[in-house]
């Protein structure tokens, strides 16, 4: 991948317009970046209608990460399913992964830790 992910923000702050969606879209946010973290993921970021803070009522919270072993990754996923209240996607932006390239050259990720 030739393009570098430059958005990045303070960890343990979400960045406007992130910080004014509803509370539990915060709350799983939140929950997901300490689980993605504590699993060893380097970074995490938030695409789709949640960062663009737009989201309706059957959003589901689209996440990406780097530094993930693929073991890892789908075990996390595992977890992110079972302990938020809603959906979620995640996409490992090291592999090669169609869509993590497209997020990556459409400039479309939001780094949130």
């Amino acid at each position: 991948m030739s393009r570098q992910i430059s958005d990045t923000v303070a960890v343990g702050t979400l960045p406007p317009p992130i910080d004014q969606l509803p509370a539990d879209y915060r709350r799983n946010i939140e929950q997901a970046v300490k689980l993605l973290k504590e699993g060893g993921c380097t970074e995490v970021y938030l695409f789709g209608s949640l960062a663009a803070g737009a989201p309706s009522a059957q959003s589901d919270i689209d996440l990406a990460v780097r530094g993930c072993s693929p073991q890892q990754f789908f075990a996390l996923l595992g977890r992110l399913l079972m302990d938020l209240e809603h959906p979620v996607d995640l996409v490992d932006l090291d592999s090669d992964d169609p869509l993590a390239h497209f997020l990556i050259e459409k400039d479309r990720l939001r780094r949130i830790a």
